[in-house]
């Protein structure tokens, strides 16, 4: 590899305070950091007199005719977003049935290369199941090749080496209750170099390999080709999930940013008919309150896209294509 293209893999890489924000940081946390954001910053730029919000500013204006309708257009983001949502659930039931009994065939085909009649039904466990797999497969093998071939056992030796550490990394799933966290477990790139690894390897030696140890190469192959499978699938399950949580809690934040709107302009009025009780200095505090709400639903729809459009981003490729804008440390 050249000084360029690691230089490059470099600056691809996501640091821990990206993949935070990206991937495995809580929505809800990271809107609220930028909501205390605005909020602070417009606290600080009302009382240097940067922004102005007494007698003479449009804030009743803005408020009352700008963001109330910004906030408004909420509603057909959430419509876009439930119609994307539910574009992938309806359906006829020959296609329907055509899906189920696809999502069979694959979970017999990976239970026959296993050797168990079931496998679980959850996603975590499911990853973890094929994991344990990809284990006992490579170290079969290995324990093979030394007993048929000794000097091809030290050649591929680092392989299944590899595979067993992979193998142990995705039964990190196991216990995770997240389809997200599972999804982040199978991210990077291992599965496709393994795969094509794998490939090479049974091509290059297929004169020197016994019937069994060919079998077991192919068994190694089914096992990373489901991991690539349930990979694009947990993806679909995850990014739904998302886009199903991001709705409703646009519901939530965008109703309560339209009352808050609404009540602040009636509360804000010319100087000589506002309250006593609303001084300059209150109407700075309650207009750095009023700003956070208001970009909270847009907070909120940033936080879920950006993690969207980087599981997206990441899991383009299907098999082992691998473009290098996919290639990333597992979070």
């Amino acid at each position: 590899m050249s000084d360029e293209d690691q230089a490059n893999e470099e600056d691809d890489s996501l640091n821990v305070v990206e993949k935070w924000l990206y991937l495995t940081g809580s929505r809800r946390v990271i809107t609220l950091v930028v909501v205390l954001g605005v909020f602070v910053v417009v606290r600080v730029l009302t009382e240097v007199g940067v922004l102005h919000v007494a007698s003479g500013s449009y804030l009743a204006t803005l408020m009352g005719s700008g963001v109330f309708s910004g906030l408004l257009t909420l509603v057909t983001v959430v419509l876009s977003i439930n119609q994307l949502i539910l574009s992938r659930v309806f359906g006829s039931p020959s296609g329907l049935s055509d899906r189920l009994e696809g999502n069979l065939d694959f979970r017999r085909t990976v239970e026959d290369v296993v050797g168990e009649p079931n496998s679980p039904n959850e996603p975590g466990p499911f990853l973890a199941f094929l994991g344990d797999a990809l284990q006992r497969e490579a170290g079969s093998l290995q324990e093979r090749l030394r007993e048929e071939d000794e000097s091809l056992a030290a050649e591929v030796e680092e392989y299944t080496s590899e595979l067993v550490d992979y193998g142990d990394h995705l039964t990190e799933a196991r216990n995770s209750q997240s389809t997200v966290r599972v999804l982040l477990i199978c991210l990077g790139s291992e599965y496709a170099d393994h795969l094509d690894r794998t490939r090479k390897l049974k091509r290059r030696h297929d004169d020197r390999l016994s019937e069994d140890a060919n079998e077991q190469f192919d068994h190694v192959l089914e096992l990373l080709k489901g991991v690539a499978t349930v990979r694009q699938f947990f993806k679909t399950l995850a990014i739904q999930q998302d886009l199903a949580q991001l709705s409703r809690r646009l519901i939530y934040l965008g109703l309560g940013a339209l009352v808050v709107v609404y009540c602040f302009t009636q509360v804000y009025k010319s100087p000589s008919s506002m309250s006593p009780t609303l001084t300059a200095e209150t109407l700075r505090w309650l207009s750095s309150v009023v700003a956070a709400v208001v970009f909270a639903p847009i907070a909120l729809l940033m936080s879920y896209l950006l993690r969207v459009a980087t599981l997206t981003l990441y899991t383009v490729s299907v098999g082992s294509f691998v473009p290098p804008e996919e290639r990333i440390e597992n979070p």
